[in-house]
């Protein structure tokens, strides 16, 4: 008898199907969509985006090497449910190593991808839970050691629009409902 979850990846994969798809025939369709004049579009447009950002975003320390230093991802949601969460971080291998894994949090139920690639300088995690529903909080947090004084940024690859990079799927719809995020910039000395 097969374990239920060796179904997993094949699970994951008709899910981003899917979630595609869903985006695919969202966009098609939303370009025919009128908004009426009075309708207050920021107050709709903050409770139809999400946020994602790196905790603490700044910092002044003093270099000494072999120090680790760990970084908070902090998801939200806003009012939107989630079926999942796409993460790309980039920084400079010549100024920063990550050390290890993100270390998850239970926010999701599954985590398919946690990877730390420290020749090109990225970070990636990617998430989904079986029960939809906001999510706000840590979503993972990872150590980096500096390797020499300077400046140390993470910088998420986000495009406001695009499905391939930086994401926060909404629950039914499949829509991306990232609106903004937050970069982090460390100095050491």
């Amino acid at each position: 008898m097969k374990s239920p979850l060796s179904y997993l990846p094949l699970a994951s994969g008709f899910l981003v199907l899917v979630l595609s798809l869903a985006i695919g025939v969202l966009t098609v369709t939303s370009k025919n969509t009128l908004v009426s004049p009075s309708q207050n579009m920021s107050t709709k447009a903050a409770q139809e985006t999400g946020s994602l950002s790196l905790s603490p975003a700044t910092g002044d320390y003093s270099f000494a090497a072999g120090t680790s230093y760990p970084v908070g991802i902090i998801v939200s949601s806003g009012e939107k449910s989630l079926d999942g969460v796409g993460i790309i971080i980039n920084f400079d291998p010549k100024m920063a190593q990550v050390v290890g894994k993100v270390t998850t949090a239970n926010l999701f139920e599954q985590y398919m991808v946690n990877s730390i690639d420290n020749v090109s300088g990225q970070i990636k995690l990617g998430a989904l839970t079986f029960t939809s529903k906001p999510v706000t909080g840590v979503v993972g947090t990872f150590k980096f050691t500096p390797l020499k004084p300077g400046t140390v940024d993470f910088t998420f690859v986000f495009t406001p629009g695009s499905t391939t990079d930086t994401n926060l799927a909404e629950t039914k719809t499949a829509r991306d409902v990232l609106g903004s995020v937050e970069n982090a910039s460390y100095v050491f000395k």
